[in-house]
């Protein structure tokens, strides 16, 4: 197995008195449990891909989706580890990532999982697809396992990861079917969709549809490579990188992969990214092409984005963060059925394009986060053996997503090490009979850092930029925010000297007031951010505005046959504190059980250990 040096994890540690509010630090920190409680400590810690809770007793299991969705889990350790500090499950991380760079070929660099006695499920991935003893190279798989490890080389600093890096480029430069100004990774046809057997590919037809594939989202299978070249493209300047994130680009971009359904009469959807079907899928080439704009400048790039995440937000409520997980062409039976995975999608393309400077996006970010983010993560042990109760004795069936094989499955303490974890599907007031997809738990647990890492800015430890009014230590000023049960943040400074501070669209300006070290401040404004110069170490600026709240209706599923569903949702300022109707079915996992947050009044304060970080990665 190859060795690598053991992480570390650099920081300020220390005390504060802090509101008892969302600390999305704790959150990350509950997130290492579920991540390492997962994995596998006798089978060189592969996670178990499925976590079954409706079921007596819950269990979870192997299956060939471990080692695409494992680099996942490589990523979302180190960033978990930057937000709150804990070494939680730290030899375990250590152990996974050995692994993973264990697999990677010498011959070629790229990122294979091979079949053993020892992982006899090595093929049994989408249904309809060949079985196979090669090994097989994951294209997104190896797309992830690109980003992991230019993750890994920018927390640690470790140059040591560029010839690995650079050898898994030339590797997926390689296997791409080159068109001269595009290039594309074709359907390999065994075991999961878009897999490369270490043979070559048995057709390099090019896709003609979106909808082709397991996953019947072939640019998805794009989007995870140019991502992860052009984050290294940004790290190193390697252009070989640049050069096949551009051709990649430019095949998602096709039109032919892009049409709503339907489009209405005089638009060109396929030039505007409409889209009609599974919206992480979607996402994941959105996010690859944007960090390829940004990178190089592209402005057309850009706008496509903009375009199709504007289109993708007609489809779901933003203002608490759902969003069906198909469009017209793909439900999945559970009304309002959000997968966890574009959670952690909306929240990074929200971030990105506000700084990409093409919109404002903090708002959506903010919902998210508030709402559908954290809610979608699995927090409460006894909800979760209150669903495994409910629901039948564990059954062994003839069906295609089911073990087969002898070590495939475990059930001991499933629940208890498993919290942190997010839902596969999650409606918009329960997770009917829950389980995980640890596709979703590697990205909803970015989506928490994401979130995080926004809250405070600061490239050059003087002018900091306050995105979100939520809690967060960091090494420039510190977040202390009351909402919703009161309009009161208070901010904490070390080494800033101007703070810019983003107020959300629904504070009323005209009510807001401000001070620092309790003498009133009048700020300058730019766009929504309130300016606070000349500051000093140890000063205080104190923000206080009402808290607006009101309750509105929203229309889930609009005109879909017996899914259409009309929510009275009441919120304090951003935060949902109630909604109705609510599923309560004994094998459902109920959400927003919020009423601790109704009540308008001083936040309950709570005495903690802040980690404040250095450095950060950026993502």
């Amino acid at each position: 197995m190859t060795t690598l040096s053991k992480p570390t994890i650099e920081g300020e540690r220390y005390r504060a008195t802090i509101p008892d509010t969302l600390d999305l630090a704790d959150r990350t920190e509950l997130a290492l449990n579920g991540l390492g409680g997962s994995l596998d400590p006798e089978l060189d810690y592969e996670m178990y891909f499925w976590i079954r809770y409706a079921a007596q007793p819950a269990y979870m299991y192997h299956w060939a989706f471990d080692a695409t969705n494992e680099p996942k889990f490589a990523e979302s350790f180190p960033l978990m580890r930057i937000a709150c500090g804990s070494d939680r499950y730290l030899e375990a991380e250590h152990r996974l990532m050995e692994m993973l760079v264990g697999r990677l070929s010498s011959q070629d660099g790229l990122y294979y999982a091979s079949r053993s006695d020892r992982r006899p499920w090595h093929t049994l991935g989408h249904a309809g697809y060949e079985q196979s003893t090669e090994d097989m190279a994951n294209v997104a798989g190896n797309g992830r396992m690109l980003r992991a490890m230019v993750t890994w080389r920018e927390r640690d600093g470790d140059p040591t990861w560029d010839d690995r890096i650079r050898a898994l480029v030339a590797g997926l430069g390689r296997i791409a079917i080159d068109k001269e100004d595009y290039a594309y990774y074709p359907d390999g046809g065994y075991g999961e969709a878009f897999n490369y057997p270490k043979s070559g590919w048995r057709s390099t037809d090019e896709p003609l549809d979106e909808h082709e594939g397991g996953e019947g989202a072939v640019t998805a299978y794009q989007g995870h490579q140019v991502q992860g070249l052009a984050r290294w493209y940004a790290e190193s300047g390697d252009d070989q990188a640049l050069e096949l994130a551009r051709k990649l680009t430019r095949f998602i971009m096709k039109p032919r992969f892009w049409q709503g359904d339907p489009e209405p009469v005089l638009v060109a959807g396929g030039e505007q990214g409409h889209f009609d079907s599974h919206f992480h899928a979607r996402a994941i080439p959105l996010r690859g092409i944007l960090e390829y704009a940004i990178a190089t400048n592209d402005d057309r790039v850009v706008e496509f984005v903009r375009r199709s995440y504007e289109y993708g937000r007609m489809f779901a409520i933003p203002r608490i963060g759902w969003a069906p997980t198909g469009g017209p062409k793909h439900f999945d039976g559970d009304v309002g059925g959000c997968e966890g995975c574009y959670l952690g999608d909306w929240v990074a393309l929200g971030i990105r394009l506000s700084d990409a400077g093409v919109g404002d996006y903090w708002d959506d970010v903010d919902c998210v986060a508030r709402n559908h983010l954290v809610e979608a993560q699995f927090t409460d042990a006894e909800l979760l053996e209150r669903v495994s109760q409910a629901s039948p004795p564990r059954q062994y069936v003839n069906s295609s997503f089911q073990p087969i094989y002898p070590g495939q499955e475990v059930s001991e303490n499933v629940i208890r090490r498993t919290l942190g974890t997010f839902a596969g599907w999650a409606g918009i007031t329960s997770v009917a009979r829950p389980h995980v997809m640890q596709c979703c738990t590697g990205n909803g647990t970015q989506g928490l850092y994401y979130a995080w890492e926004g809250i405070v800015r600061c490239a050059d430890g003087r002018n900091a930029q306050v995105n979100l009014l939520l809690n967060r230590a960091s090494p420039w000023l510190d977040v202390d925010s009351h909402l919703p049960y009161e309009g009161r943040v208070v901010i904490r400074n070390k080494t800033a000297e101007r703070a810019s501070v983003r107020i959300s669209s629904w504070i009323d300006r005209r009510q807001l007031r401000a001070a620092v070290n309790g003498h009133p401040r009048q700020p300058f404004w730019v766009g929504n951010y309130a300016v606070f110069d000349a500051l000093k170490p140890t000063d205080e600026i104190t923000l206080q505005f009402p808290v607006v709240e009101e309750t509105v209706s929203y229309t889930a599923l609009a005109r879909a046959w017996r899914l259409e569903t009309v929510y009275k949702c009441t919120f304090r300022g951003n935060t949902l504190v109630d909604i109705s109707p609510r599923e309560d079915a004994a094998d459902s996992y109920p959400l927003y059980r919020r009423d601790h947050l109704k009540q308008a009044g001083p936040a309950p304060m709570k005495t903690v250990t802040r980690f404040a970080a250095q450095p950060m990665v950026r993502w």
